[in-house]
């Protein structure tokens, strides 16, 4: 369960952020890549308890710093389940690069209550939420000059 209803008059919110390290080696200055075809666990506790979902991006949190992604470090950093790898930023320091941020938030999306979704509620509702995502990414992508031609790829 999410946790105890809020108090009478009052509403409550949970972020989940469904995204995790991988993205992280495989985003690049043409494209973003956000992992969600096998994460369908966050649109199946919605529906169960009667939430909602609201498909979000930041513009920039990839050019903020650079990564090495050499290629073994991505399986390395998936088998310890933290990241391994090498940051910098302004300077070749640990420290964000001034680039512009920029937060889009869509609608959300309805989603129904279901207690007990099936396996094709859950594919049907998550297909919706990947492809609100994508819109809002192709929406907002030109208010950062760093996405601007950029594609989001959804894995």
């Amino acid at each position: 369960r999410l946790g105890r209803p809020p108090a009478a008059g009052r509403t409550a919110s949970v972020i989940l952020y469904v995204g995790g390290m991988l993205e992280l080696f495989f985003s690049n200055p043409q494209t973003e890549v956000v992992f969600l075809t096998g994460r369908k666990g966050f649109i199946k506790l919605a529906l169960r308890e009667g939430a909602d979902v609201i498909p979000i991006y930041m513009f920039g949190n990839t050019t903020v710093l650079y990564a090495l992604t050499w290629g073994p470090l991505a399986a390395l950093s998936r088998k310890l389940g933290v990241s391994v790898t090498f940051f910098w930023g302004r300077f070749g320091l640990p420290v964000p690069s001034p680039v512009k941020l920029v937060y889009a938030r869509g609608r959300p999306v309805g989603l129904p209550h279901i207690p007990n979704p099936t396996a094709e509620d859950v594919d049907k509702w998550h297909a919706v939420y990947c492809e609100k995502l994508k819109q809002l990414f192709d929406t907002y992508k030109g208010k950062n000059p760093d996405y601007k031609d950029k594609q989001l790829i959804i894995k």
